[in-house]
């Protein structure tokens, strides 16, 4: 046996597999689904009338975080798919990560580069269209 591979004696015994809703627990305490959807429609309504050139990492944004909220409330999304879908948000929502996000243009750019993997995998998933997404904005304008 070379020295890259294992075999299962090299797993320690007390050492014991973690179930996927053991994950999602875990990651689900420190997330929040209605700061996801604040922030979302923030960035929508400060993107939606520009054009995509202006809009820039904002609006990338918006559609990369409107994907994963989607694929998260899908059913048929695996249990697995979920955990690291609330990681990737997570890591957008949270404004002190590698590159701050109050930082002008850049500062959401490492929370795309992080997502566009875990969004790679759960695509499909995603039911989210702009379309839709501001058709629930005018809906809670229009309650307001």
């Amino acid at each position: 046996m070379d020295e890259y591979t294992t075999d299962e004696t090299d797993i320690p015994p007390d050492a014991q597999k973690v179930s996927d809703e053991e994950l999602i627990e875990k990651y689900q305490k420190h997330f929040d689904k209605n700061v996801a959807m604040k922030l979302l429609v923030k960035l929508r309504k400060a993107t939606r009338n520009k054009p995509k050139a202006i809009a820039g990492t904002a609006g990338a944004v918006v559609s990369v975080l409107g994907k994963l909220l989607s694929a998260l409330e899908n059913p048929a999304t695996p249990k697995h798919m979920k955990a690291l879908i609330i990681g990737a948000i997570g890591y957008i929502i949270l404004p002190l990560d590698l590159i701050p996000d109050l930082t002008p243009v850049i500062g959401y750019g490492d929370d795309l580069a992080s997502a566009a993997g875990v969004l790679a995998a759960v695509g499909i998933y995603s039911d989210f269209s702009l379309e839709k997404l501001d058709a629930y904005i005018d809906q809670m304008e229009a309650e307001k």
